[in-house]
């Protein structure tokens, strides 16, 4: 678990084992061959594809709805990475952290809030500490779940 606050000023605490039941929104690490793959959103900035799960549909389903939806990528399997729960005044909400290995990616005429698919290789921690990525992507609780996830390939890769 990890807990602090956000630049907001919310309490986020992150759980690194699932909470019970859907979550309310769904954030994707996905990787497509050798490289990351984000989005641009419109206002925020270039960050992971995610958002809010729709009535009726699990997260996994969210997932592989948001991720093909902002940037084309298709994807069997997802892993769950963490839970973070944001307590604020204006919304409290928790959120289900996947990862996944996109197969292929699906040019589309219109990526929603997003400028579609943007691919990046390097050090992951370096690359989303830019100013070009959302602040979401520069937040302290955003490094521990990349470094989560990052344990988690390792522990699955090594066959741990």
């Amino acid at each position: 678990m990890f807990h602090y606050q956000d630049h907001l000023g919310s309490d986020v605490t992150i759980y690194f084992h699932k909470l019970p039941g859907e979550q309310d929104d769904v954030l994707v690490l996905p990787v497509f061959k050798d490289s990351w793959l984000f989005t641009k959103h419109s206002i925020r900035g270039i960050e992971f594809p995610g958002g809010k799960g729709e009535s009726g549909e699990s997260n996994i389903e969210a997932a592989r709805r948001e991720l093909y939806e902002e940037t084309g990528g298709v994807a069997d399997q997802f892993t769950f990475v963490a839970d973070y729960v944001v307590e604020s005044a204006e919304r409290s909400f928790t959120k289900r952290v996947f990862q996944t290995e996109v197969t292929r990616l699906e040019e589309r005429d219109h990526y929603f809030e997003t400028e579609g698919p943007l691919l990046f290789k390097g050090d992951l921690l370096l690359e989303i500490q830019k100013e070009s990525f959302s602040f979401f992507m520069r937040d302290e609780g955003m490094e521990q779940i990349v470094r989560h996830a990052f344990f988690i390939n390792h522990t699955r890769q090594s066959g741990i």
